[in-house]
């Protein structure tokens, strides 16, 4: 038996959270530039806007029914989805994150008659800890649950929905509302004669593995009860990305270093909380795509390190040493950054036998990046940082609707009148 918690209009939420004016209003979350929609309250949905719509085309109708805009604000969504999921993780110890505002539970080692009052217990619990609304499916499988998820929310509106013993859902709902049913696979499926969920729980499965794939097939046995996917371990990340359009195009090489060493910093966070190490890294520009009238230039540079490494030190080093060949003087760059692939844990460092690291070295960098980690840790990001990075760059991206980050800032604080 599975739960699927699901935060109700995620971002939208976390923006409600501290505005309770915004109550019933609708709202609009924005893309990085403010460039197009990435999330809606229901209010929003209802107007007709879309999701992914850019947002100079609903600007108008955004005027007209006053919908409050907002740019993203991921650090306040990160700091409420880790207080959720601590919720979570503190209520039940067998759970899943699946993503920042989904978490699967599984409810096998909890007797049958106690699943709906856990959960209804679990979601006024997260709304009381963290003010974040949720809604909860219960299932045999994880599909199951997440057709529950969709039932609570979307038709219901209720908080909770086990749909064990009432199957009778699976008829009344399209099968594209099935987890992982996408555009061109619903078209296939339709000239199959599988119109709804239950049609595809009773296909026959050795057909749907032969014709698409084991995962239709995994798919089609999940709605019919039969469980697939066990809650996943989580695996360290195979690379890490890190990279942003800029508000606005940089001709000069110290602003395009700026980013990439802000790009390097950001990788370097996420390296360090996982416990790894790069070995092979990649620094890249792009110019913008959509300018017809304007020269591009878009390239790769690739470097493989000796020695596998976390010192940032180095890694901002290399960034911009590869970042000196591929920059050429008169093209308008729109983007920047950096990629550490080829990932290795800490633990388990295969060093080069003719290359051999200064250990006194290793320890002082080791002592360094540990120094860094918990300063900015106890203080906040960027409290101590490398002097190659400017944190008040001409070509930030735009978030000029972002709301503070009530949750992560002691200057942007919320405050209350008396």
């Amino acid at each position: 038996m599975f739960a699927l918690v699901d935060c109700n209009n995620f971002y939208a939420s976390c923006e409600r959270l501290f505005r309770p004016d915004l109550h019933n209003k609708p709202i609009l979350v924005l893309s990085n530039n403010d460039g197009c929609v990435i999330a809606r309250s229901n209010e929003a949905k209802a107007l007709g806007i879309g999701m992914g719509e850019p947002y100079f085309k609903v600007k108008s109708l955004c005027n007209q029914y006053q919908v409050h805009i907002f740019s993203s604000n991921f650090m306040l969504y990160g700091d409420l989805s880790a207080r959720v999921m601590s919720v979570i993780e503190d209520s039940w110890p067998h759970c899943e994150i699946y993503s920042i505002d989904e978490a699967f539970i599984d409810l096998s080692t909890l007797p049958v008659a106690q699943h709906e009052v856990f959960c209804e217990q679990l979601q006024k619990r997260i709304l009381k800890e963290t003010g974040i609304p949720t809604s909860i499916g219960i299932g045999r499988t994880k599909t199951l649950a997440k057709i529950a998820n969709f039932i609570a929310k979307k038709e219901l509106k209720t908080p909770v929905f086990n749909i064990c013993n009432q199957f009778e859902w699976l008829n009344r709902l399209p099968v594209n509302e099935v987890w992982g049913i996408g555009r061109q696979l619903h078209r296939h499926l339709l000239h199959m004669g599988i119109y709804t969920v239950a049609d595809l729980a009773a296909a026959d499965k050795q057909l749907l593995k032969n014709k698409f794939s084991v995962v239709v097939m995994r798919t089609a046995m999940e709605l019919a009860g039969i469980p697939c996917n066990g809650l996943d371990v989580r695996e360290a990340r195979k690379s890490i990305l890190a990279s942003r359009s800029f508000g606005t195009m940089i001709t000069e090489f110290s602003e395009l270093s700026e980013a990439v060493s802000m790009h390097c910093a950001r990788a370097y966070e996420k390296l360090r909380s996982e416990k790894q190490l790069v070995r092979h890294m990649q620094v890249f520009v792009r110019t913008n795509r959509f300018r017809d009238d304007l020269a591009q230039h878009n390239v790769t540079m690739d470097f493989n390190l000796i020695n596998p490494t976390d010192d940032l030190r180095c890694l901002t080093s290399l960034a911009k040493q590869g970042l000196k060949k591929i920059f050429k003087q008169g093209y308008y760059y729109k983007k920047a950054g950096v990629c550490f692939n080829d990932l290795i844990s800490r633990d388990s460092v295969q060093l080069d036998l003719f290359n051999q690291p200064d250990e006194e070295k290793l320890a002082h960098k080791d002592r360094l990046m540990n120094a860094m980690d918990a300063i900015n840790q106890r203080y906040g990001r960027k409290a101590i940082a490398l002097a190659a990075q400017n944190f008040n760059p001409r070509w930030a991206a735009h978030s000029d609707l972002r709301s503070p980050c009530y949750t992560t800032r002691w200057s942007e604080l919320a405050l209350i009148n008396t």
